[in-house]
């Protein structure tokens, strides 16, 4: 399996659920709902973070719907 990349994203937009993790001061932070505002970091007020979306951490849940009601786990083990 091919090892998924962060992207980076500036605060300000509309980001999904996923982890975020500030480019200046490493501080992580965890958005579990679709739709959210992006803020500047709160520890350090830096604008950038790298992404880790929900897609990344399953191969079922390819959109924001689908990480706030995520398929049961053996729905996507069938093949």
């Amino acid at each position: 399996m091919a090892e998924k990349k962060a992207k980076a994203v500036k605060a300000g937009g509309k980001v999904g659920p996923g982890k975020y993790v500030c480019i200046d001061c490493g501080a992580e932070y965890e958005l579990n709902k679709a739709e959210q505002d992006l803020r500047k970091c709160p520890s350090c007020a830096c604008e950038e973070y790298q992404c880790y979306p929900m897609t990344h951490i399953r191969p079922d849940v390819k959109t924001p719907e689908d990480a706030i009601n995520p398929p049961k786990k053996r729905e996507y083990l069938k093949k």
